[in-house]
């Protein structure tokens, strides 16, 4: 036998005796996998639950400032261009959280990250179970933007037009 060969089956020998010492192997963790880098981590601690708060933002600007564009002096104008602007921006940016932190999770996948132990991946997974609120809100305010006028044709329907019209009358 050549010097190699001696060599060669006293490691495999050392090995299978090392295997069969050691017991069951812990196989909870794939081999190989790491952390995921910095620049992960902060998109997506920072980015998935900004797009969220976006999102909500932009519905909460909707419902509150913008809300008041479809009246001007009793006359129904529609909604306003910054209405829409806000409504399709704040849907858009609730439906980018999730393909955000989707995309996120392959990508590290694809590099042998472990992301499911990361504090960033449950924080953003947080605000993505949170988002779905703002996100269904969103999804009814651009729905709100193509109704037909709520008064029906009849600008500044109700008791306040007939009222106002009778005063008027009897104060001219």
């Amino acid at each position: 036998m050549r010097p190699t060969e001696t060599s060669m089956t006293a490691e495999t020998a050392e090995t299978a005796e090392t295997t069969e010492t050691r017991g069951p192997v812990d196989r909870t963790e794939p081999v190989g996998r790491t952390e995921p880098s910095l620049a992960w981590r902060r998109c997506t601690a920072l980015g998935v639950p900004a797009l969220v708060l976006l999102g909500a933002g932009l519905f909460a600007l909707l419902s509150t400032v913008f809300q008041h564009d479809t009246f001007h002096d009793c006359h129904y104008f529609g909604p306003s261009l910054r209405m829409h602007i806000a409504a399709w921006a704040g849907l858009g940016c609730s439906l980018a959280a999730p393909v955000l932190y989707a995309a996120l999770r392959v990508g590290a996948a694809r590099r042998g990250w472990r992301t499911d132990s990361s504090a960033a991946s449950a924080v953003a997974l947080a605000f993505l179970l949170l988002g779905l609120l703002p996100l269904l809100f969103n999804a009814f305010g651009v729905w709100f933007l193509y109704q037909p006028d709520p008064s029906g044709g009849y600008d500044c329907s109700g008791l306040a037009h007939p009222l106002t019209a009778v005063l008027l009358r009897t104060a001219g």
